[in-house]
C-alpha cells in the first residue's frame, strides 16, 4: 500500500529550513507552502516565539468561518433534529478550526489536553457541554497547569464523564478522584495510596450540574479533615487541585508527558529533568515548559527526528493544509474515524493509545484510500494539484514540480531512488509537459504517491 521509500534517510534535521519543518509538523496539524516560508523568514527562534504567543497572530478568518456553524447551539438541544444538528456542529467546528487556524501551537495543545483530560461525547451525551469544554480547554492550553486542572474539575462535562456530579459526603464516588491522581497529575505508582483515592474523593464532593451549569452544594460537600499524599486539612476541590499541582511527582509526569508527546515516544530523561525543573520554579506555566522543549537539542536529534506517527487526524488535517484542499470540516470527523480517531470521543479516560497503535492492515488501507480521494483527478473535494504548482512557480520541470512536492510534504530528505521514480511518474527529465500533465492525471499521482511514503506517515 505504500510503495515509495523508507521511513527517514537522515539523522537529524540539519539546515534551519529542515528544522523549522521539523517544528512545525510538531507544534501543529501541517502547514501550507506561505506558512512555511512565513516561519522561515522568522528564524527558528523567531518561529517557536511566533507559536508560544498566538495571542499576537490574527486568527479572525478562522473565527469568522466557524461562527455559523456554532450559532446551532443556540437552538434548544430538546428538539432531536436541534440535538442530532449539535451534534454534527461539535466536530465540524473543530475539524474546521484545525484546517484554518493560523495559531498551529495554540490547537496543538488544546489536543494534548483533550487527550490528557480525556472526555467523551458518546458518555456525556450533550454536544454543548463538550462544545464547552474545548473551549475551556483552549482558553487554558498554554496558561498555568494549576488553574486548567481547576477549571477541569469543575467542567461540567467532566463531571458526568467520571461521574464526580454523583460524589457527595454520604454516597462518595472515587472515579474522578482515581483518575485525578493516576492520570492527571501525579500519575500511576508514584506514591499516593488507595487511602488517598478515598480522601481526594471526600475533598471533591458537592459538585452537581443544575441546567447545564456546574454549581456546588455545601450541604453535600463533606468539609471534614482528610490526609491526602501525608498533609493534613479540611481539603476541598481547590485546596486538593493545589496541592496535586505543586507536587514534585505531578511535575515529573507533565513534563514526562509532554516530551513523549512533542520529542519522541520512549522520553528522554535529561530533557524531562528540565522540564520538570522548569514546571516547578514557575508553578507549571505551561508556555515556559513548551519553550524549554521546542528550543532543546533534543527535539531536533536524531532520537527525535521523525519518531512519531501522525495520528489519523495529524493525516486527514496536514494533507487538507498542505494541498490547500480547504473544505468545510463537515467530512473530516467520519474521515479520521474510519482511520481509527474521532476527536472528542477518545475510548477511555486515558485517551488515546498513539503511536504504533495508530498502524494496522486496516487502518493503512484506509489512509492509501484517503490520501487517493484526496488527490483524485476531478473530483470536487480534492486537491486542485495544477493550481499548487502554478502558484508557487514549480511547473518548469519535473523535477522543479517533484522538489517543491517533497519539500512541502516531508521536507525533501527522501532517497535518490524515491525522487528519481517520482520525476518520471510525470514525464521525467525528457517528456515532461506540465499541461498534459495536469490533464492526465499524472501531477496528481505523483503527489499521491508522496502522500503515500511511509515517511509521510511520521512526523
Amino acid at each position: 500500500v505504500f510503495p515509495l521509500g523508507r521511513a527517514s534517510t537522515q539523522v537529524a534535521a540539519v539546515t534551519e529550513r529542515q528544522r523549522i519543518q521539523h517544528l512545525l509538523r510538531r507544534t501543529g496539524f501541517g502547514y501550507s507552502a506561505p506558512e512555511l516560508e512565513e516561519y522561515v523568514r522568522l528564524g527558528l527562534e523567531g518561529a517557536v516565539e511566533r507559536l508560544l504567543h498566538p495571542e499576537q497572530v490574527d486568527d479572525a478568518a478562522a473565527d469568522a468561518a466557524i461562527e455559523p456553524v456554532l450559532a446551532v447551539f443556540a437552538g434548544d438541544p430538546a428538539d432531536d433534529e436541534i440535538r442530532r444538528q449539535q451534534r454534527q456542529a461539535l466536530f465540524q467546528a473543530w475539524y474546521l478550526r484545525l484546517l484554518l487556524t493560523r495559531r498551529p501551537l495554540l490547537e496543538r495543545m488544546t489536543y494534548f489536553w483533550h487527550d490528557h483530560f480525556a472526555t467523551a461525547i458518546s458518555k456525556v451525551g450533550n454536544p454543548l457541554l463538550m462544545q464547552q469544554q474545548n473551549e475551556r480547554l483552549r482558553g487554558h492550553a498554554l496558561g498555568a497547569f494549576p488553574a486548567l486542572l481547576l477549571a477541569v474539575a469543575r467542567d461540567p462535562a467532566m463531571l458526568i464523564y467520571l461521574d464526580n456530579r454523583s460524589n457527595t459526603r454520604s454516597a462518595p464516588n472515587e472515579n474522578y478522584a482515581r483518575e485525578l491522581l493516576e492520570l492527571h497529575t501525579v500519575g500511576e505508582g508514584n506514591g499516593y495510596t488507595e487511602q488517598d483515592v478515598k480522601e481526594a474523593a471526600r475533598a471533591l464532593t458537592g459538585w452537581r450540574l443544575q441546567e447545564g451549569v456546574a454549581v456546588f452544594r455545601a450541604q453535600q460537600h463533606d468539609a471534614g479533615k482528610k490526609t491526602i499524599l501525608g498533609q493534613t486539612a479540611a481539603f476541598d476541590d481547590r485546596s486538593l487541585v493545589t496541592l496535586l499541582a505543586s507536587h514534585p511527582a505531578t511535575a515529573r509526569h507533565i513534563a514526562d508527558k509532554l516530551v513523549r508527546f512533542f520529542v519522541r515516544p520512549d522520553s528522554d530523561a535529561a530533557l524531562v529533568d528540565r522540564v520538570a525543573a522548569e514546571f516547578t520554579a514557575t508553578g507549571g506555566e505551561i508556555r515556559s515548559l513548551l519553550r524549554t522543549i521546542l528550543l532543546s537539542d533534543a527535539f531536533y536529534g536524531s532520537a527525535a527526528y521523525r519518531s512519531l506517527v501522525k495520528a489519523p487526524v495529524e493525516l486527514v488535517v496536514g494533507a487538507r493544509r498542505a494541498l490547500g484542499a480547504i473544505s468545510d470540516g463537515r467530512a473530516e470527523g467520519d474521515v479520521s474515524r474510519r482511520l481509527g480517531q474521532l476527536l472528542l470521543d477518545p475510548p477511555n479516560p486515558a485517551g488515546w493509545p498513539g503511536g504504533p497503535a495508530w498502524l494496522s492492515a486496516s487502518s493503512m488501507l484506509a489512509r492509501a484510500n484517503y490520501v487517493a480521494e484526496l488527490t483524485m483527478l476531478r473530483n470536487r473535494r480534492a486537491a486542485d494539484v495544477p493550481a499548487l504548482l502554478r502558484a508557487h512557480g514549480a511547473t518548469g520541470s519535473a523535477a522543479q514540480a517533484v522538489d517543491f512536492v517533497l519539500d512541502l510534504l516531508v521536507g525533501g530528505d527522501v532517497p535518490d531512488g524515491t525522487r528519481a521514480i517520482l520525476v518520471e511518474h510525470i514525464g521525467g527529465a525528457h517528456h515532461f509537459n506540465f499541461d498534459q500533465a495536469a490533464r492526465d492525471g499524472s501531477l496528481h499521482g505523483m503527489v499521491y504517491l508522496a502522500l503515500s511514503m511511509p515517511l509521510y506517515q511520521v512526523i
